[in-house]
């Protein structure tokens, strides 16, 4: 007997709850801000709702397909190849805080990077999983994996070494569900730490951000004042919390309050309970995911979510670590809470193509 599935409403419900909660979030931590530099409080949350609709309106869109358009090859490649674009024209756009990171249109600013990881895992899902491909085949992978590099090395020059590594994680990944064999994994690894050391030596500033992880005290004043006040605030927070509003470290104290430390804001504010929530409903979001690859029926949809399930957990715990002094900054956003319209919308997409394989999963029952 084969059972249908239906939509994963769970999943929809811990997505809700997750962009319900950054809303708030973004407001009660850029009024102050917003009401000095550009006199009205809502301003971030008004640009957060715009760039919200334009997510939902696109995560809707790619949930109701009927024919689930994002295993296309031709669909696959097409977005692989914009990406690569977007990515290139970045450095055309001029600098932001001294990085290519955005290009900007009408008052907005779109990050490419954000949606580069949605690229790279469609195609290696989609390369890796086809059966003609021996993925322990090094000079066929290596070919495969070329666009992989050519991804990677753009956004390394951007510069943007968090969105980087979390590629090279997520690639990695993809890697061993796709079978490769651990000594090459392990022979990669060997290959990407005097990679690792050359950046660190391309750019300095990465190196001393790690030497100020490694020496916090150090550096408490300069490379590790934001990670200092961040634990400051998470600790002054206590169990239940200041209450919303009422935190003092986003009073210009805490740089990025609104994005790649909101977490630090929720920990102040909520407290542990809050930050626990949190936590747990990202845990739900990985269950919920790896659930659907579980159920959905062939290698090519089942490494697609699994890949984009682990790209949106693994980000949410490197910013939380971060925020927590446990892991060297890396200006990665938490994902739907972080005010940013790109991770919000990317985060929405992901959302939208992990229930779309929900709905179109079916699974074999056999009566005993």
């Amino acid at each position: 007997m084969v059972k249908d599935f239906k939509i994963d409403t769970v999943l929809i419900l811990v997505t809700a709850l997750l962009v319900l909660f950054g809303l708030i979030m973004v407001y009660s931590s850029t009024m102050i801000l917003a009401k000095e530099k550009f006199g009205d409080s809502f301003y971030f949350l008004k640009k957060q709702v715009i760039w919200l609709m334009v997510g939902l309106i696109s995560a809707t869109i790619i949930a109701s397909l009927k024919r689930p358009l994002y295993l296309n090859s031709k669909v696959v490649i097409g977005v692989l190849v914009l990406t690569i674009i977007a990515l290139i024209l970045v450095f055309f756009t001029g600098k932001i805080n001294n990085t290519y990171r955005w290009i900007r249109f009408a008052g907005f600013s779109l990050q490419p990077s954000e949606f580069a990881k949605i690229a790279v895992v469609l195609y290696l899902s989609y390369m890796l999983s086809r059966k003609n491909n021996d993925v322990n085949d090094i000079r066929k992978l290596l070919l495969v994996l070329i666009p992989f590099f050519i991804i990677g090395l753009l956004i390394l020059k951007e510069p943007d070494l968090g969105n980087f590594l979390l590629i090279l994680v997520i690639g990695m990944m993809l890697l061993f569900v796709a079978g490769l064999k651990l000594r090459y994994l392990f022979y990669s690894l060997m290959i990407l730490v005097p990679i690792f050391y050359a950046i660190t030596k391309m750019y300095p500033e990465k190196m001393t951000r790690i030497l100020a992880f490694l020496n916090p005290d150090s550096f408490a004043a300069t490379y590790n004042f934001q990670v200092h006040q961040s634990i400051y605030a998470i600790g002054s927070g206590g169990i239940f919390g200041k209450g919303l509003g009422n935190s003092t470290q986003k009073l210009f104290f805490l740089p990025y309050a609104y994005s790649d430390f909101i977490y630090a804001v929720i920990g102040e504010e909520i407290g542990i309970v809050g930050s626990v929530v949190v936590i747990g409903l990202f845990f739900i979001f990985m269950v919920r995911g790896l659930n659907i690859a579980k159920y959905s029926g062939n290698l090519h949809t089942y490494m697609l979510v699994v890949g984009l399930t682990f790209l949106v957990v693994i980000q949410a715990m490197i910013n939380i670590s971060v925020t927590l002094g446990i892991f060297p900054t890396k200006g990665l956003a938490l994902p739907f809470i972080s005010s940013g319209g790109s991770s919000l919308v990317a985060c929405l997409i992901i959302t939208g193509i992990i229930l779309n394989v929900s709905r179109h999963r079916k699974t074999v029952l056999l009566n005993d």
